[in-house]
């Protein structure tokens, strides 16, 4: 998936923190996961959500936010 020019302008709608586009490697977890027909995703900062793409369509709502396992350092 292309990034458009205006995807600097993406933000969290919930917290205001800036959106990076998923790997291919996060999207593929993400798929294994249970988030099957993604065409992409916009993860926040922190990593803790993201928002799909669904039909070349970012949906950057509460609603449709997904959770994601944050990794905790191992000692």
């Amino acid at each position: 998936m292309p990034i458009p020019e205006y995807s600097s302008l993406f933000i969290c709608p919930q917290t205001g923190k800036k959106l990076r586009q998923a790997t291919s490697e996060e999207m593929e977890s993400m798929q294994v996961a249970g988030q099957p027909n993604l065409d992409g995703a916009w993860i926040r900062e922190d990593a803790a959500v993201a928002y799909p793409v669904k039909k070349g369509i970012p949906l950057l709502v509460p609603g449709e936010a997904i959770l994601l396992q944050l990794k905790t350092p191992t000692p």
